[in-house]
């Protein structure tokens, strides 16, 4: 074979590569497309990882990187870290691992009796997603704020614990309040309620919560889902009281203390409430949650966290350079 046929091999195995690999055409496909048989197309792709211009490496969203998660806890304080491999560039596709990895740590850790409160976000609707169903397990379980509108599954709260339930054979509670109301007098008269009275009362007896984490990103995550509720003022009024995330709409500072005139008329579990709950599991994928990630295992609102490779790794540059710290 001469340079220029050698040279026009390797040209062809990397054209059939990128539309096979990376724009997801059919063997067929390419081989109409580029004028080739099938079975010319398949030699190519086999050239190609012959000669390395593909490989292929897999990654398993079960593989816990533990000595991460060792650092993780030993610089944090954390009980327990669950630490994913994270695509760069990928959240969706880090969100669902992570959701998985989640979803396979409480099917291992759910005990007979326990009581579990789930909160609501994209990252637990994907662990709802990937649960299996589990024998001999019941499971009291409780929604940790009320519900959203017409909005995302997401964000429907007794959606995920009817999935939970099923998953669990558990013991369903559902919260059929609003998250917010418009004021604090509203949300009184609501929650003295013989029905939002019984979930109150579990809220103190939790042996289990499940969150996801929020930043405070006005122009998107929020924006998108309390556009409604998050008018100019409120939002001055968290930037002033120098907020970092939420959990279950209750936010917090850098510190993870709870600020006490955040987002008014939120029907939902205290951020005290959940200090005292034995161990509550945060659930949340991507980089730009570091910040009230950290925040949160600050003021000891969390136990143990499910995240990626590439949120545990910014956690732990912003502890060495001291960017949480006031």
């Amino acid at each position: 074979m001469t340079n220029i046929n050698q040279r026009e091999e390797l040209q062809q195995m990397v054209a059939v590569a990128h539309l096979y690999y990376e724009e997801g055409y059919t063997q067929q496909e390419i081989a109409t497309a580029m004028g080739l048989s099938r079975p010319a197309v398949s030699r190519l792709l086999t050239r190609a990882r012959e000669e390395h211009i593909v490989t292929i490496t897999v990654v398993d969203p079960f593989n816990n990187n533990q000595n991460l998660a060792d650092q993780l806890c030993s610089k944090t304080g954390l009980k327990e870290a669950i630490i994913t491999p994270a695509i760069p560039n990928a959240p969706d596709l880090n969100l669902k691992r992570v959701g998985i990895s989640a979803a396979s740590y409480l099917e291992k850790s759910i005990k007979p009796q326990d009581v579990l409160g789930v909160g609501w976000g994209r990252t637990l609707y994907s662990v709802a997603q990937s649960l299996q169903p589990q024998e001999k397990v019941d499971v009291t379980l409780v929604p940790l704020t009320g519900g959203l509108g017409q909005i995302s599954p997401h964000f429907q709260v007794n959606e995920l614990i009817r999935i939970f339930s099923k998953n669990f054979k558990g013991s369903p509670h559902q919260l059929f309040l609003p998250a917010i109301v418009e004021d604090e007098e509203t949300k009184s008269n609501l929650m003295e309620s013989d029905d939002s009275r019984v979930i109150t009362g579990i809220w103190d007896n939790l042996t289990v919560a499940l969150v996801g984490i929020g930043t405070v990103d006005f122009e998107s995550e929020l924006s998108m889902l309390f556009v409604n509720y998050l008018d100019m003022e409120t939002r001055q009024r968290l930037l002033a009281a120098d907020a970092a995330g939420d959990i279950c709409m209750r936010f917090f500072d850098r510190n993870g203390m709870s600020i006490k005139d955040g987002l008014r008329g939120v029907i939902g579990i205290s951020l005290e409430q959940l200090r005292r709950v034995p161990n509550v599991i945060a659930v949340s994928s991507g980089s730009n949650k570091a910040h009230a990630i950290l925040s949160a295992i600050k003021g000891k609102i969390i136990q143990t966290l499910i995240t990626d490779d590439l949120t545990a790794q910014s956690i732990l540059t912003l502890l060495k350079e001291g960017k949480n710290d006031k």
